[in-house]
């Protein structure tokens, strides 16, 4: 229990060093030199003392890793960035071809691939308006279906102990190489992070901890990439997330309290309608101070449009999916194609109808 309060606290310290690295003269390393021998030294007396003195450390370690920061790219950076941007123009105009050019054709590369350059301006409207355009913005969501569906194809591999191993492992670098297409954003590499952390604790240990994930997540994109920390996008996937890990619990024990135990078909319904519901309550709940300091405003239906959207998206991004793998099949193409572009106009639809 000490452990795990002492990797928050220093996590915590760490990302906050970072963010006040921004207005400081870097500094940070001289003050870990003068604090480490006040540290090896009083840690041998009280852990609140070798607590508060590990966060101070990481506080400065942040600051002098945001000072020193470089955002220039290596060429090394520049030749996977530019791999990784040809094979998601490849992908968008793939996507483009079998689902027959529409106005809701550029949906399908803004939820599976974060690419928005195909959205028309009424629809990037709607979304706004409707208080749901951050369903267009990879997030958490359209990993975690994404990994469900590396998953489903990594299956069969799992008949012992190493199979299954090997199969996590080669599952998380494909949702790593997915990141890397879709651009590496804080929200996306957040996701990956999380996967990784969590589904590897769980294989080993068999860790149920979410906090431990969220916060492996955060330090390490603040390592890489100290100016993330700064970013709306960054603030608002943790704070989502954060909402789910902190607040959702007490939601899914009411629920449970509600439907009981055992539950008939429609309890069930009724059940999974209200988890839906409770999630993004809390989401809301934990990026509302945000929104409203970077934007100034809340959309006043977004409870009733995500929950609305929440299904069409889900099945818009499987649908996707399924085009960009299986849509150049002869014959099974053709009806995924289709199915794929109904869905996206069913979505696009609602959308236009929640926003106007």
């Amino acid at each position: 229990m000490i452990l795990r309060r002492l990797g928050v606290a220093i996590t915590l310290s760490f990302l906050l060093g970072t963010m006040a690295g921004r207005l400081s003269g870097g500094f940070g390393l001289s003050y870990f030199c003068i604090i480490l021998p006040g540290l090896l030294y009083l840690s041998r007396k009280k852990a609140i003392v070798f607590i508060l003195l590990s966060c101070a450390c990481f506080f400065f370690l942040g600051i002098q890793r945001r000072t020193l920061y470089s955002d220039r790219i290596s060429a090394t950076e520049r030749f996977v960035e530019n791999q990784a941007i040809q094979i998601r123009d490849h992908i968008s105009v793939k996507l483009a071809e079998r689902l027959h050019e529409g106005p809701s054709t550029g949906i399908a590369s803004a939820l599976l691939l974060g690419d928005r350059r195909g959205l028309d301006t009424e629809t990037k409207t709607a979304f706004r308006n409707a208080g749901i355009s951050h369903a267009l913005a990879l997030s958490g969501m359209h990993v975690g279906i994404v990994w469900s569906i590396i998953c489903f194809l990594t299956a069969a591999l799992r008949w012992n102990y190493r199979a299954k191993a090997f199969s996590l492992a080669l599952s998380i670098a494909i949702i790593f190489i997915y990141a890397v297409i879709t651009g590496l954003s804080p929200s996306v590499s957040r996701a990956c992070i999380m996967i990784a952390v969590w589904k590897t604790a769980d294989s080993l240990c068999q860790s149920k901890d979410r906090t431990g994930p969220l916060l492996t997540a955060a330090l390490v994109i603040a390592l890489f990439n100290p100016v993330a920390v700064e970013m709306v996008g960054f603030q608002l996937s943790f704070a989502a997330v954060a909402g789910i890990v902190f607040l959702y619990p007490a939601v899914e024990e009411s629920i449970r309290k509600v439907t009981g135990n055992k539950r008939s078909f429609a309890r069930r319904i009724a059940a999974s309608g209200m988890r839906l519901m409770g999630i993004t309550m809390t989401c809301q709940i934990a990026t509302f101070p945000l929104i409203l300091l970077y934007f100034g405003r809340v959309s006043g239906n977004f409870l009733i449009s995500n929950i609305v959207s929440a299904p069409l998206v889900t099945l818009s991004v499987y649908s996707s999916a399924a085009s960009a793998l299986l849509g150049g099949l002869p014959a099974v193409g053709g009806v995924i194609s289709v199915i794929s572009s109904a869905i996206l106009e069913a979505l696009r639809q609602v959308v236009l109808f929640l926003g106007s």
